[in-house]
This record gives structure tokens, sequence and C-alpha cells, in this order.
């Protein structure tokens, strides 16, 4: 059985197995978890640790780490308790990037009273601010012309501003919902460049498009 936890800074999947055996403790507790969930650009931390508990003899705990292979150090440790049984755990170490977002690893666990070892797939989740961010146009059945700011980020972005060289946003001519920028007029004085502000808990990236009416609009984006 799979159990899964997620909150603002705790992530933990568990997973039971029942071994038979009379040296082996049963069920043997795996878990993986995350305490603080990792944000690029900041110093070293723990990405995910592995832990199997209360086995007797103590399992042997190690990684799959894929793309990761060359970016995270791994530290083992093992315990024995009073009751002579162990527990053994595992930790990933590096300094977070915005890349290793989403990459897979896998928890390997070995045991002597297990046929096979048990590979327990875990997601790496950093946070970082927005790094690209587009504006592009949005289709609607009004007859404005509607464009949306898109944002990479984790989390996502949750507010957008608009800003105009030439313009008061909002006004008669121009509104804006949320993460879309809508022309009620199309005019020519209108035309100009358009930016786009969009923010997590992180910080802020900038996308912007050059607007002129009739014309095909120009779309550019921010990389911090």
């Amino acid at each position: 059985m799979c159990y899964d936890m997620f909150s603002r800074h705790f992530i933990t999947r568990t997973y039971f197995l029942l071994i038979s055996g009379t040296e082996a403790s049963s069920p043997v507790n795996v878990s993986v978890i995350v305490d603080v969930i990792p944000v690029a650009g900041r110093p070293e931390v723990i990405l995910a640790t592995c832990t199997t508990s209360r086995t007797k003899p103590a399992a042997e705990v190690s990684w799959n780490l894929g793309a990761l292979s060359d970016s995270v150090k791994v530290s083992t440790n093992t315990v024995k308790h009073l009751d002579g049984t162990f527990t053994a755990t595992s930790s990933l170490i590096a300094t977070p990037t915005v890349q290793m977002n989403q990459q897979l690893v896998q928890c390997v666990i070995r045991h002597a009273a297990m046929k096979e070892e048990l590979e327990v797939d875990h997601k790496i989740i950093v946070h970082y601010p927005p790094q690209l961010v587009f504006v592009t146009p949005f289709k609607t059945l009004s007859n404005a012309e509607v464009f949306q700011c898109e944002a990479d980020a984790n989390p996502a972005a949750t507010h957008f501003s608009w800003h105009s060289t030439n313009q008061t946003i909002p006004n008669d001519d121009i509104k804006t919902e949320e993460n879309k920028l809508y022309f009620l007029k199309l005019t020519s004085e209108l035309n100009g460049l358009y930016t786009c502000e969009a923010s997590n808990e992180y910080g802020t990236g900038i996308g912007s498009l050059y607007w002129k009416k009739g014309e095909k609009t120009e779309d550019y984006h921010s990389e911090l």
C-alpha cells in the first residue's frame, strides 16, 4: 500500500511490505520524505530522504539518479535500535536548480528477506520564480483582441499586472482580467509596447508585446 501526503513543506510516500522469514521484521516501512521544498538559487539542501525503519537485518538503501547522477551527493546512515532492529536512511544533497524540477529518481531497497529489490519512484520538486514570461494571443468570440500572459514558474504565478508606455491601464479602450489583456477598441491610439509582470512568492518575471492596429503583434519574453 502507498500513502501520499503533501503540504507546503512536507512530502512523504510510505510503503508497507509484508515480508516472510524469521529474520525480517514485518511489515517493512519505507518512506521518501522532503522536509523543506528546495528553492532554486538557494544554498545546498537535502532534496529527499529515503528511509527503511525497524528492519532486521538492516536493509540496504541506494538511489537510481538518472539525469541527476552528476549533480547530487548521496549521504547514507544506518542506526541499530535496542530491540535489534535497524533504521537505514539515504539522502540526496544538492544546490537546487530549475533544471532539477520534475526529474525522476528512484530509491532502491534491498533486504535479505526480499526476493527482488524494491524501486520507489520519486519526482524532485524545486520551487523557483518566473523564468520565462510569454504574452500570446488568446482566442475569443468577442470583437476585442485578447492576449494572455503565461509564465514558467513553480508554484504557478498568481499575480499579474499590465503596463504600457503610453496608456493608463485599465481605461475605456483597454481592460484586464487576471492574466488577460483586452483591446476593446482597435484604434491606432493604442499602438505601443505593453508589458506583463507575472509574480509568485519567489519573484517576478516580465513579458511584453508590441501592438499596432491591423498588424500582427510581436510577442516577447523575458528570462531571469
